[in-house]
């Protein structure tokens, strides 16, 4: 079972906060801004924008950025 979902992503890219950053905590996911990000910050907001700055943000491509983060989770032990 996958840590980070393509909805993770989503939640991400489309929340309000410029600053928000995509943190595993406990296993799970959570958007949250960056001055109350505890965990395994594993993306901000910024980060991932220059990728989709083509306008795709289609379910491929999101999914594609669910899959990298994933890895890199599961990588550093989340």
């Amino acid at each position: 079972m996958a840590m980070v979902t393509r909805d993770d992503v989503r939640r991400l890219l489309e929340s309000p906060d410029p600053g928000a950053t995509l943190v595993l905590v406990e296993g799970r996911c959570a958007v949250l801004p960056e001055e109350r990000a505890e965990g395994l910050v594993l993306a901000s907001r910024r980060d991932l924008e220059p990728e989709l700055a083509d306008g795709g943000r289609d379910d491929q491509r999101l999914d594609q950025l669910a899959d990298r983060l994933d890895g890199m989770a599961r990588e550093l032990g989340g």
